[in-house]
């Protein structure tokens, strides 16, 4: 278990269910939220734009991305989106012949999986991404 002495990050942590653990080497860290005032579409290109930009700050600390993993939902769209440092890819699912898109809420998980970052610097990176989708 890693150790967090920040009180407004253990606040930010808790609000987006964020857990660390370190594996092999790694920093893992994964979280999740719902966002409710943004489509899907929109979350999309957020976490896309975000996950490219996550990739050079990695790089110009010295890191190596292991993976940068998300997987977003609403009542009928659902992607992935991933990259291991170079390119983001965004594999969706086929919406429905017929289906409406409703925006009922966009349920986000993220899992990222980087080395020689220090837990908290990456944490806080995630903890943006996740301020960026619930800020209008």
């Amino acid at each position: 278990m890693v150790k967090v002495r920040n009180g407004a990050q253990l606040s930010k942590r808790k609000i987006y269910q964020i857990e660390t653990t370190l594996h092999e080497g790694a920093v893992a860290i994964a979280g999740e939220t719902t966002v409710r005032d943004k489509s899907f579409d929109a979350c999309q290109m957020i976490i896309q734009e975000d996950f490219a930009s996550f990739n050079d700050w990695i790089a110009d600390c010295g890191g190596i991305v292991g993976h940068l993993k998300s997987f977003i939902s609403s009542v009928n769209q659902k992607a992935m989106i991933s990259t291991t440092g170079d390119q983001v890819s965004c594999r969706m699912q086929p919406l429905e012949v017929g289906a409406v898109v409703q925006n009922d809420g966009v349920q986000i998980s993220i899992a990222l999986i980087v080395f020689n970052i220090p837990q908290q610097d990456l944490e806080a990176k995630l903890i943006g991404l996740f301020e960026r989708l619930k800020n209008k």
